[in-house]
């Protein structure tokens, strides 16, 4: 982007919430310092850096003074003087930002190289409400990145806000995959969303309701630490809590709640039902029989694509699993 250094202004804030987890909080830093070193002096000038650090105890505040020190932009720390709690720290994150635009990015997860650039020409060049970026899961080695098919980059424009939920659905919980406008009135709709593990949703779903463009991002832009979350049962959160806030926030338009309830099902609670069966979940115990027929029975997908997996012998529910991914590769426009 070319422009007199007078008329840029700051259009995107990555802001981060971290609680005790200095040690991924330091690359999270290194490597957004490095992808804001990359770029061009009137690129640099769009970007804000944020950190809402939750009272931590550990040496979190030694580690932010290093990278603020060096920070080649604007970069503003709030230290909370006291843990306001997970669920305000991330509010926080939203609600202290004054750019058009804000990542919300886990402590975490990390930035790949030259894709700080590839987010800001998608918010340049597109007058959107959501952008919805790719990324991956990693180990050990987060340059160490899956294999995927060819077609896998550009972008997709839509006006449609339920063609962006079947497209999305569950991925709409997940912060750091989603660059949003600012301007919501969170405070609207906090009762809500109130202890339910999910916040983010209390800007994320009224934008999804109330706008008029989005866009995904085909690129992979952001490598996610795996088996780094948890500490609830993910039925009651991606399940029951997520259904509700979907019904609350989407009252008016049902179609978008029962889309969110479908991609769930059909592309996210299969995986971790394997997974739990398999004793490689990291969330807290539930009884996936029991609160997942509670949650969805009402949905016919249950019985196709979560029963069957729940109650077959661990050696026939691992070739269903395989039907289910062939079934959502033909069929997906159908399914959710």
């Amino acid at each position: 982007m070319q422009a007199d250094n007078c008329a840029v202004k700051p259009l995107l804030t990555i802001a981060i919430p971290t609680y005790n987890r200095a040690n991924f909080l330091d690359l999270c830093l290194k490597r957004i310092g490095e992808e804001v070193d990359s770029l061009s002096a009137d690129q640099c000038k769009l970007v804000k850096l944020y950190v809402s650090n939750n009272a931590s105890t550990d040496n979190t505040t030694e580690i932010i003074s290093r990278y603020k020190l060096k920070a080649a932009g604007e970069f503003e720390v709030v230290n909370n003087p006291e843990n306001i709690g997970g669920e305000r720290n991330v509010a926080q994150c939203y609600t202290a930002a004054t750019t058009p635009y804000v990542w919300v990015l886990g402590d975490d997860d990390l930035v790949l190289p030259n894709k700080l650039c590839r987010v800001l020409d998608s918010l340049i060049r597109q007058d959107i409400d959501i952008l919805y970026v790719n990324g991956y899961s990693y180990s050990d080695d987060y340059l160490d990145e899956p294999s995927r098919g060819k077609g896998n980059s550009g972008i997709e424009v839509s006006s449609s806000a339920l063609e962006f939920v079947r497209r999305t659905h569950v991925m709409l919980t997940f912060i750091t995959a989603l660059v949003v406008r600012t301007g919501v009135k969170v405070e609207l709709v906090s009762e809500v969303v109130k202890g339910s593990n999910l916040p983010q949703l209390g800007w994320i779903l009224p934008l999804v309701r109330d706008g008029k463009k989005f866009v995904i991002l085909r690129d992979r832009v952001y490598a996610a630490k795996i088996g780094n979350s948890g500490g609830y049962g993910a039925i009651n959160v991606f399940g029951r809590n997520f259904s509700n806030i979907a019904n609350a926030i989407f009252k008016d338009q049902p179609k978008l709640a029962r889309a969110i309830q479908n991609g769930t099902i059909v592309t996210w609670f299969p995986t971790y039902i394997m997974s739990c069966r398999q004793g490689e979940t990291g969330y807290v115990p539930e009884n996936m029989s029991v609160d997942l027929k509670r949650v969805f029975q009402g949905n016919w997908r249950y019985y196709v694509f979560l029963a069957p997996l729940m109650v077959l012998p661990i050696v026939f529910a691992r070739l269903y699993f395989l039907l289910i991914r062939v079934m959502r590769l033909l069929f997906r426009a159908f399914l959710i």
